[in-house]
């Protein structure tokens, strides 16, 4: 019978130690586990980064590419090359007969899928200028000329004699008019090229030129 409190002491520190060693293991699982869960956070976090960054170098690439396209329209987004109409960058950037356009920069507006168009008179700080000065239409569209009040007495001329023989439309809007609801039209239904100007204010560079494909 002395035996048996000796034996339950032994088993129960057995028992106990047995608890703390499964402690300690369980501990120790534990440990590594969470270091685990965030190191795979941590990579996710890190594949989300190089997500973050392909994409980011896409939308870098893309938006090279819409820069490439906009230049390539040429000159302010709706252009075309003003060398792809040699007649009308020649008569607007030609000295010989009168001065060369102030406004034109080199860029055709492109209006081809539009069936009418309205070009100011009297444009610019002055009033001496042709807006749009240069644009490329489909044919049979109407272009109408409206007069701004700018500028002084204007008209609108298309004489190939009078300037460098090379306009496929010959048109006049008759006398000079000092205005701000004077407007003339013209329908382009052929294929080549208008050639105009303002008669008295030629030699300011009052000119302008209408591609028609």
């Amino acid at each position: 019978m002395s035996d048996d409190p000796v034996r339950r002491r032994t088993v129960l520190r057995t028992l106990g130690a047995s608890a703390a060693a499964g402690t300690i293991g369980l501990a120790g699982c534990s440990g590594p586990s969470d270091g685990n869960g965030e190191g795979n956070d941590g990579g996710a976090e890190n594949g989300d980064g190089a997500g973050d960054a392909t994409e980011t170098d896409a939308g870098d690439t893309e938006t090279d590419g819409d820069g490439d396209e906009t230049g390539t329209d040429g000159n302010g987004g709706d252009g075309v090359a003003g060398s792809e109409y040699p007649d009308l960058d020649e008569w607007l950037t030609t000295e010989s007969v009168g001065a060369a356009a102030p406004n034109y920069d080199g860029s055709v507006v492109d209006e081809r899928d539009a069936d009418a168009l309205e070009i100011a008179v009297g444009a610019g700080e002055n009033g001496l200028a042709f807006d749009p000065p240069a644009v490329v239409v489909s044919t049979g569209t109407t272009v109408t000329w409206e007069w701004t009040g700018e500028g002084g007495a204007h008209n609108v001329e298309a004489e190939p004699g009078e300037q460098i023989d090379a306009s496929d439309y010959e048109f006049s809007s008759g006398d000079p008019v000092e205005s701000d609801s004077e407007t003339f039209e013209q329908t382009m239904d052929s294929a080549g090229v208008a050639l105009y100007h303002c008669e008295p204010h030629l030699s300011v560079g009052m000119k302008g030129g209408v591609a028609v494909e």
